[in-house]
């Protein structure tokens, strides 16, 4: 089996929520460390001031062959896709 990669690095828990769902979106295997549910239910330790404090990252991680796409698809800034006028 392939060793994974490390592919992102965040303190802040809503930012991984958003790099998991890209990933997920694009059906790209990857691996989670530090995101517990342990600190999901303590609010200063699950701030990003809490983590950094704790030196508790949480880390992406994938397989190799899947590191550019990844890479790509977590730093392509899609929050303007939908500003333009619709008509209903």
């Amino acid at each position: 089996m392939e060793e994974l990669v490390l592919v992102y690095e965040t303190y802040n828990y809503n930012e991984a929520m958003i790099i998991k769902a890209k990933l997920e979106s694009e059906s790209i295997d990857f691996k989670i460390t530090g995101a517990s549910p342990y600190f999901l239910t303590m609010e200063g330790v699950n701030s990003e001031l809490g983590r950094m404090a704790l030196k508790q990252p949480i880390k992406f991680f994938v397989l190799p062959k899947f590191y550019e796409i990844a890479k790509v698809l977590i730093n392509t800034d899609n929050s303007q896709l939908l500003d333009e006028d619709y008509e209903y």
